[in-house]
């Protein structure tokens, strides 16, 4: 390692670590629990695989976190008609009232407060060299980045895809069993796919918003890339 990018290492790690800091003070950074709010307010009825898909947890880890949110009353879940081995996880009134109060602080502009020491064309800049940082990686570290993509970034890619898909078809609010195991095994694949190939990394981060498509729920069960848990709060 270069003088140079020693420096750049430590630089980094000390904005990180003051931006971790200032989310905190500021709530903008969410639990665990208020991760899985934040996903169902932009798609609620979400089938718990997805969910587990979207938010890069184990099954079992999952499970356990939802378990806790059922028992405090924010959610409940129930028998998925397209897919009797999971369930579809919904916010109760009370769970919806937690999310938007969390959704309603995010709004605020702290993110103007912590990058007040650039101009928008410089602070353009610093995203294309954080890209260009990310870009730059061997696959191997791309695809272990994969679990830092923000959930709701994932929903969004995870949603585009499904409409993508949907489109294939002349009436997709009628498809036929078979069609929709097709549809499931699709976009499992393509899912799969982009995991290994460490697909998204820092691209399109930072959405600000997700459509939810319908009453579909789409099935992501194919093997998960991801090793370890993002989220230590449950």
């Amino acid at each position: 390692m270069s003088e140079l990018s020693d420096n750049l290492m430590k630089q980094l790690r000390f904005i990180t670590q003051a931006s971790n800091a200032f989310m905190h003070e500021h709530k903008q950074k969410l639990t665990g629990q208020q991760r899985v709010l934040a996903i169902l307010l932009h798609a609620d009825h979400l089938n718990q695989r997805d969910l587990t898909a979207i938010l890069a947890l184990r099954p079992s880890s999952l499970a356990e976190l939802l378990k806790k949110m059922e028992q405090n009353g924010d959610i409940i879940r129930n028998e998925d008609t397209t897919d009797k081995r999971s369930k579809l996880v919904t916010l109760t009134a009370q769970g919806r009232q937690k999310a938007q109060k969390n959704a309603d602080q995010k709004t605020a502009d702290y993110s103007e407060i912590f990058f007040k020491g650039l101009d928008e064309t410089q602070q353009q800049q610093l995203s294309a060299y954080l890209t260009q940082i990310s870009n730059g990686w061997p696959d191997d570290l791309q695809q272990e980045a994969q679990r830092f993509v923000d959930p709701l970034d994932r929903l969004q890619m995870m949603q585009e895809m499904h409409q993508s898909f949907m489109a294939q078809y002349a009436d997709p609010e009628n498809l036929s069993p078979t069609q929709l195991k097709q549809l499931k095994t699709q976009m499992r694949q393509m899912m799969h796919n982009m995991h290994q190939s460490g697909h998204h990394g820092m691209h399109g981060m930072g959405s600000d918003h997700c459509q939810h498509h319908g009453g579909h729920h789409t099935d992501f069960n194919g093997p998960h890339p991801f090793k370890k848990d993002e989220w230590q709060d449950f």
